[in-house]
């Protein structure tokens, strides 16, 4: 069953009440959160509030009170809380070819779904040190994106779209000030965004266009982005694949140390 939030009912008198927002709707309670997501933790803990925040991606609970097991999904991402009993494989099969985090209690229900699962460790980091500081090239300007700039997030190659697919559009990432871009001649070749939009954190993530690497952009646009985080009340974090060692060095000079690990299982085509 899906877990949505639910909007103000109409007051008596037929008067409508100031309507709270997701934030203030799921500040205080909310049954997903309450169960496994609170305190919110960096990286992969992120994801409920995102999806509750932006309604991209969707929860699965077995139950909608006291749920005993939980999926939360959004683009490649999902996360696997609670009892693997109360899980059957017909859940999961939609979602092949993403990344679980989940416990090794949900090893077997991943044998018995997918054909092929792949363990992997992925680096979580929490900025605490101020970023490097270095120029940008000539004609090369940082900003945030807004709804205009959809049109500039679709001309980046296939192989960078990955960076809005938490958001499920190049138009929603653009709309929601979430992206930080460099621009040459008027050309997007550098982002970063809030890959994963918490009440505690924001999780970033990176991407340059080819030919316009090792100039100090993505730095620059992830200084950007995590002053806007940091004014926010929120946690700038980072996850990365341990054996990334171009990401893991750019994370270093935006000020980003590892506060954790975790085994993530990419998973394959359906048994």
């Amino acid at each position: 069953m899906i877990d949505r939030l639910h909007p103000a009912d109409r007051a008596v008198g037929g008067t409508v009440p100031p309507r709270p927002g997701p934030r203030d709707l799921i500040r205080n309670s909310n049954p997903l959160l309450d169960a496994w997501f609170r305190p919110e933790t960096p990286g992969p803990g992120t994801l409920a509030a995102h999806v509750l925040l932006t309604g991209c991606g969707s929860v699965w609970t077995d139950r909608p009170v006291s749920p005993r097991a939980a999926l939360v999904h959004c683009g490649p991402q999902r996360v696997l809380r609670g009892d693997p009993r109360f899980l059957t494989p017909d859940v999961l099969l939609p979602l092949g070819h993403g990344q679980f985090s989940a416990s090794d209690r949900f090893l077997p229900l991943f044998g018995r779904t997918f054909t092929q699962v792949f363990p992997w460790v992925r680096m979580v980091c929490t900025q605490q040190r101020r970023p490097v500081r270095r120029g940008l090239p000539p004609g090369v300007r940082v900003r945030r994106l807004g709804p205009a700039d959809a049109v500039h997030l679709d001309t980046l190659g296939a192989d960078l779209r990955w960076i809005a697919e938490t958001w499920e559009s190049t138009g929603a990432l653009a709309s929601a000030g979430a992206a930080w871009g460099a621009f040459a001649d008027d050309r997007l070749v550098s982002l970063a965004v809030g890959y994963l939009h918490g009440l505690a954190h924001e999780d970033l993530a990176v991407a340059t266009v080819p030919g316009h690497r090792r100039q100090g952009l993505a730095l620059a646009c992830v200084r950007a982005a995590c002053a806007a985080v940091r004014r926010s009340g929120r946690t700038p974090t980072w996850t990365v694949p341990r054996s990334n060692g171009p990401s893991r060095a750019l994370a270093a000079a935006a000020g980003f140390v590892p506060v954790g690990a975790e085994v993530v299982y990419w998973v394959g085509p359906a048994a």
